[in-house]
């Protein structure tokens, strides 16, 4: 390594190292990218020690500008880390969360040194004024966005940060002043009313019921669409309905009202033009238009933004609230299995056994059976401990129509993701469902929430064949599954859970009942549901 660049790394910045934006530019060349987490500190130190106001206002705001585009590719290649990890994160990738978000919130303070400065009399500045706010503006939204990613709530102190970015804003009439915005604009500018339309519409998709895939797609649309939301003093210019109401003296995003009056410190959206645009995609997306021809974001496909532009829609356009409610149950705990191979041996309460393969007998086993003429329950319960298949029961909070909400408890040793396959049985002896985790609420004390969806019908355990492709050995030509019967009262079919990437739609596949040597041949349609770890197929027929 360069002596240059070892002295980068591993001295702890103790004086700014860089004099004015053409030796920041050189500086930022020079830092690694092999170690993420090693850069952002030295970033963080370098915009710590820019705080002390060793730099003339115009070169530090140039410096900020500089360094914000190597931040951005730091945080992208990081969020990778921590993204999509169940809850709560092993402390290795908290510990780079918590760095990541660190340097976000020493944007935040940087640019806000600008702002102090330009408001309180630096000429040069004060023609960049609309930047600094929309700076700083994003990196509040990024604060809230990284906490979403983790599922976790927010100090609620940033909602009136940036509730009173936007006064000064609208009292300097800024709000619609264009800006570059290489970063959170895919046209390439932006403006203060963008940005904070954006940060509210986030909010209200309500990350905490997506996967992280679903949230880049909610950010990825946002910086496409968000100039084509007003914001208004009078709700009779956002026509009738719901109304996106936002309270400039509250702590909290938007809510939606019907019938407000006009107030000094509420302002409503307008989501008239998002609404047809968003419509218009929609229709053509279901004749197979391209996403690409439609300017959405291509690394998704047409199946994957379809859903998701359906619910925004209703969120955003339509006014409909997703937040569940129901009653505290009677039964006060849940016993949880999570995956499907740990799913299956609660439904049978058997180690899963190749169909028709007679398995040799241990050397314990055989002294069982010699000696007591059966195999002892302590053999037994050894063995099943070789699988580590383990339950854990949680605290039921809340249950309603098709879910129930429950609180991990402190000593659990199990994490939560979204889409991920659990199976559950509420209160003692009561049946096994099946479930899927639909939200995930990380509270500031650490507390862990999680929404189960449960899915009607009781589950069966089965064998399910593996593609000959797949199969590492003769051995093992079959695999856990999970069937469910069709519930015709419910509108649900019949269906099958395999691990995921195991089979495609329009294949048939052979499954064996658990306890059964016969296989059953079933002809699989579409997709019902695509899980974090497993596939949900439509049963079109059984042979």
């Amino acid at each position: 390594m360069p002596q240059s660049i070892q002295h980068l790394v591993k001295r702890p910045v103790a004086t700014l190292p860089f004099t004015d934006g053409r030796t920041c530019k050189d500086w930022l060349k020079l830092l690694p990218v092999t170690n993420i987490v090693q850069t952002q500190q030295i970033i963080h130190e370098a915009l710590r020690e820019m705080g002390r106001g060793q730099l003339a206002s115009l070169e530090r705001l140039t410096c900020l500008e500089l360094m914000r585009e190597k931040v951005a590719y730091l945080q992208a290649e990081q969020r990778a880390r921590f993204s999509g990890k169940t809850i709560p994160l092993s402390h290795g990738d908290m510990m780079a969360w918590e760095t990541s978000r660190t340097l976000v919130e020493s944007m935040e303070t940087g640019y806000r040194g600008c702002f102090d400065e330009a408001t309180g009399g630096a000429s040069d500045l004060a023609a960049h004024l609309a930047l600094v706010i929309q700076r700083i503006m994003r990196y509040i939204g990024l604060q809230m966005l990284f906490s979403g990613m983790i599922y976790r709530r927010f100090d609620p102190v940033l909602w009136a940060r940036l509730h009173q970015l936007w006064v000064e804003a609208e009292g300097r009439h800024l709000t619609l002043v264009r800006v570059k915005d290489s970063v959170g604009s895919v046209e390439g500018t932006s403006s203060v009313t963008e940005a904070y339309t954006a940060i509210l519409l986030a909010r209200m998709a309500n990350v905490h019921e997506l996967a992280p895939r679903q949230i880049d797609f909610v950010d990825a649309l946002l910086k496409r669409f968000s100039a084509k939301v007003t914001i208004e003093s009078d709700p009779v210019a956002c026509g009738t309905g719901p109304l996106l109401c936002v309270d400039l003296f509250g702590t909290e995003g938007v809510s939606v009202r019907v019938g407000e009056e006009a107030v000094d410190h509420l302002r409503f959206l307008n989501m008239a033009e998002l609404s047809l645009s968003l419509r218009r995609r929609i229709a053509k997306l279901q004749v197979g238009e391209p996403p690409v021809n439609l300017n959405l974001p291509t690394e998704w496909t047409a199946q994957e933004i379809l859903p998701q532009m359906w619910r925004l829609h209703r969120i955003w356009c339509e006014g409909i609230v997703t937040r569940r409610s129901g009653i505290v149950p009677r039964e006060t705990g849940a016993t949880l299995a999570f995956g499907i191979n740990e799913t299956h041996y609660f439904v049978t309460g058997d180690v899963f056994e190749q169909p028709g393969k007679k398995r040799e007998l241990t050397r314990q086993e055989l002294n069982d059976i010699a000696m007591f003429g059966k195999i002892s329950e302590t053999t037994m319960r050894a063995r099943y401990a070789d699988f580590n298949f383990a339950t854990e029961t949680w605290g039921v909070v809340e249950e309603g129509r098709g879910y129930v909400r429950l609180m991990r408890p402190s000593n659990s040793t199990r994490g939560v993701a979204i889409g991920r396959l659990v199976g559950v049985r509420l209160g003692e002896g009561g049946m096994v469902l099946l479930s899927v985790v639909r939200e995930i609420v990380q509270e500031l004390d650490g507390a862990i929430l999680a929404v189960l969806g449960l899915l009607p019908g009781k589950p069966e355990a089965v064998a399910v064949s593996r593609p000959p492709d797949l199969r590492t050995h003769p051995g093992t030509q079959y695999l856990q599954g999970l069937r469910l019967p069709a519930m015709p009262s419910l509108k649900e079919p019949e269906s099958l859970f395999v691990p995921a990437g195991l089979t495609q739609p329009g294949r048939t596949t052979e499954i064996v009942p658990h306890g059964q040597y016969a296989g059953v041949q079933l002809k699989l349609g579409d997709f019902a549901e695509r899980g974090a770890d497993f596939d949900r197929f439509i049963v079109l027929e059984a042979n």
